[in-house]
């Protein structure tokens, strides 16, 4: 509702100064309402929720289109970063030997099939559609999105990855999988000092190799960069000497055994017993990929310009971060009421995104919103489920069906 937020997010600096039928304040909450459905029956949900009618009569898809296309999508990246930060000052945050554990994933989504959208975002040779470039920075013990990119498909995951560096801070540790690990990001953390855990290949690098040959559990070793590599850091501007990091040995269930780079290189301060579990926590990004692609359905785009499809991204990014806040005082709500069970007990959050479908526009015009809150917290705490921990299956990814969105064939409420 601010003057100043309304002059960052605006195209132009006549957008959203009149008293317009959708102005930025309904705007906002409109998008944020985890759309789904055709765009009419959306705002039609919209102003029966806002006038507490059934036969409330809002405004048409041209003038929704209209007011949207003033709006920056970076309007959504803003106020998430807010929710973050007040997040931040007003819950205690979960964190693992004093670090605040973040994890790095990427993906891929698939999108509108319009010259625009190819033009703006390409597509790999075979591809039928065009495909964006999805990046997270997820906070894996908070549960909680602190950047999420969608870039053109030919931008790799480490380029992104790499972007989250300047902002992050010293008591930071990043986990990656092993699609990552590159001489030349290696040593971008060392020269930004920030820390990481990593997953290699045995073939990652020749000193990884004379380690397992060891048997040793863990080394520290010093990497030397090949004529690639160095070639690498030199595009990135970045220095290309030695740099000294830690290798962790983690054997599996399986008898698989897995290698672990690490910056965190001392032993007495870090045991090498911790690891194993440290990078099993990378899996919270893995299972936000599916919150998002399954019950968000981020895929879903409402309409086939490349600002539609950002604008639609951001907003349930945000959206999905403010469930996780109003799910995360639920639990502890649930960890109350079954703190005298022999299982324990969390929050269904499947339940919980249903829960906060029209209930994330109520936020924003209801008379006494904490009361709303308070009530909505009750519900999300009522439908809980089991933690069964341990419990593994085999991942078969041939028999995953993948939905598809058409943009003309929405869903009816």
């Amino acid at each position: 509702m601010s003057d100043t937020f309304r002059q960052q997010v605006r195209k132009k600096p006549t957008d959203f100064s009149r008293n317009r039928s959708l102005p930025l304040t309904h705007l906002i909450p409109l998008m944020l309402n985890f759309r789904k459905g055709a765009i009419q029956d959306e705002l039609d949900q919209f102003y029966e929720t806002v006038t507490e009618s059934s036969t409330a009569s809002g405004v048409s898809p041209a003038a929704f289109c209209y007011a949207r296309s003033k709006l920056k999508p970076e309007a959504f990246i803003l106020l998430n970063e807010a929710a973050l930060e007040s997040t931040a000052i007003h819950f205690p945050q979960r964190r693992w030997h004093d670090f605040r554990l973040l994890a790095v994933d990427g993906s891929t989504g698939r999108l509108p099939n319009t010259p625009a959208i190819d033009r703006y975002f390409g597509r790999p040779a075979k591809s039928g559609v065009p495909l964006a470039r999805f990046s997270r920075l997820y906070d894996v013990l908070n549960r909680q999105i602190v950047q999420a990119e969608m870039a053109s498909y030919d931008t790799s995951e480490r380029e992104l990855a790499s972007g989250y560096l300047p902002r992050l801070k010293a008591d930071d540790l990043v986990l990656y999988d092993r699609g990552y690990p590159a001489f030349w990001l290696l040593a971008y953390h060392q020269e930004e000092d920030r820390h990481y855990c990593m997953r290699v290949r045995k073939d990652f690098h020749c000193a990884v190799k004379v380690f397992l040959d060891s048997g040793n559990k863990s080394q520290v070793v010093t990497l030397h960069p090949n004529r690639t590599s160095a070639l690498q850091c030199e595009e990135y501007n970045i220095s290309a000497d030695p740099i000294q990091v830690r290798l962790i040995r983690v054997k599996l269930n399986s008898g698989e055994v897995e290698v672990l780079v690490t910056s965190l290189l001392d032993e007495n301060v870090y045991f090498t017993a911790w690891f194993r579990k440290l990078y099993q926590l990378r899996w919270g990004v893995e299972e936000n990929y599916k919150r998002e692609k399954k019950r968000l359905e981020i895929e879903n785009f409402s309409g086939r310009t490349p600002q539609v499809l950002l604008q639609d991204f951001h907003a349930k990014i945000l959206a999905l971060n403010l469930t996780m806040i109003f799910a995360r005082v639920a639990q502890w709500l649930v960890d109350e009421r079954h703190r005298h069970r022999r299982r324990a007990y969390q929050v269904n959050f499947a339940n919980a995104l249903s829960k906060m479908k029209n209930n994330i526009i109520r936020m924003f015009f209801h008379t006494s919103p904490w009361a709303l809150s308070w009530c909505l917290i009750q519900k999300m705490a009522d439908s809980v489920e089991a933690i069964r921990p341990d419990r593994t299956y085999p991942r078969n990814l041939k028999d995953v069906k993948v939905p598809g969105f058409s943009v003309n064939y929405k869903r009816s409420r």
